[in-house]
Order: C-alpha cells, then structure tokens, then sequence
C-alpha cells in the first residue's frame, strides 16, 4: 500500500517524489515513457547542472535521486482508477495493480486519467488550488497537468516540489519543512 501514488515520471512528478520520500511516505511513480524532456537534446537552464545534460539524462539523475530516499519508479499506463473509499485502486495497462491513499497527477496534458476521476478542468488543465488540490478528495495535480506552469523542467520541477510539501504537510496537520539543519 502506498501512501501517494504519481502518475507522469517528468520533472514534477519526480521532485515530488523526492520531496515525499524524503518526507518518509511510501511513494511509487508511474512512468509511462512519454516525457516531453525525453525528446529535448541539452538542458543548459538547470541550476547547478554545468555539464548541461539531454532531457533523457536529466530525468535518469532524477529518478535515481528520488529513488535514492525510497521512491519506487514502474513502468506502465494507467488503464483505470477505482475509489474503494479512502484507498485508490489503479490498473495498468499490463493488467498490474496499485493501491494508493491519495494520488498526485502529473500527467501533463493528458486527460486520461483526469477523465477516470471525473475531475474539474479548465480546458486541458486540471483545476486545481494553490496547494494543488483538484477537486476530487486525496486527489493532486501538479506541473503542466495544472497549467501553473509552463512546460520547462526546472519550473515543472519546482511546482512538483511544492504540490508535495503541500501535500506532506495537509496530512501532518502541520507545515512541512524539508532541509537538514
């Protein structure tokens, strides 16, 4: 059982699961290879990355840091999500399923998953409020999915960041503060 369950291994989700793991939840992500940083050739708008890496290598250093602090990464494509009241239920397309007390969307501008959970939209976006919340309960978005951003890594990333700290902190009860020292 996890605690969050992302759907879109990009920028957000990735910092977001970072931002959860380290925040000591049981989180997977699910990526299902469609990135748009994987098509991007060199990223030299990164702070703290001189070495200017492709879109597919930025997102390997991320997925490996996240998964660092225990995020788990799979593979695959949401088919379908059920609410079992207060455990999420989601299938993918090789028929596997994951179990998830809350959810967080990143899933660009794909409406699939939008559409399952029957969630308000503004145009391709998902609605949402600042802290990311849609409105569906246990239920986020962040990155581009919300249509704060625009589709820039470091951007995206730092929204999904938020949408986690966000998150950690409604289910504390308490602001969530993530750095050493």
């Amino acid at each position: 059982m996890n605690d969050v369950l992302i759907i879109g291994g990009g920028p957000s989700g990735l910092s977001a699961a970072l931002f959860l793991a380290r925040a000591g939840l049981k989180v997977t992500v699910v990526d299902g290879g469609r990135s748009r940083l994987l098509g991007v050739s060199r990223i030299p708008n990164y702070p703290g990355l001189l070495d200017e890496p492709s879109g597919e290598e930025l997102l390997s250093r991320l997925r490996a840091h996240a998964e660092r602090y225990g995020a788990q990464v799979v593979r695959g494509v949401v088919r379908e999500v059920r609410d079992m009241g207060g455990v999420f239920e989601v299938y993918l397309e090789d028929g596997s399923r994951l179990e998830a007390e809350r959810l967080l969307l990143s899933t660009h501008k794909d409406p699939t998953v939008p559409s399952l959970l029957g969630l308000s939209r503004k145009g391709v976006y998902i609605e949402t409020d600042e802290g990311g919340r849609t409105s569906y309960p246990r239920v986020y978005a962040a990155g581009v999915a919300r249509g704060r951003v625009p589709g820039h890594a470091i951007v995206s990333a730092g929204d999904g960041a938020w949408v986690a700290v966000q998150l950690v902190s409604d289910l504390r009860g308490e602001p969530y503060k993530d750095h050493t020292g």
